[in-house]
């Protein structure tokens, strides 16, 4: 298979800092944001809001 060719935008999972499964899924521009994203988001499994970091989505 042919590699994909790398672009602006990617796709990202956010993963919950308290019970680490990954909750949502958001694209990226590389060419604005280049440090990790960080979101406050609500995490069913916790039922509240916690704090949401950036992983590599598969």
């Amino acid at each position: 298979m042919a590699k994909k060719a790398k672009t602006a935008i990617e796709i990202i999972a956010l993963q919950c800092s308290e019970c680490k499964r990954k909750n949502y899924t958001t694209y990226k521009n590389r060419k604005n944001i280049q440090g990790k994203m960080e979101f406050s988001k609500y995490c069913p499994f916790d039922r509240k809001h916690t704090l949401h970091k950036e992983t590599r989505a598969k």
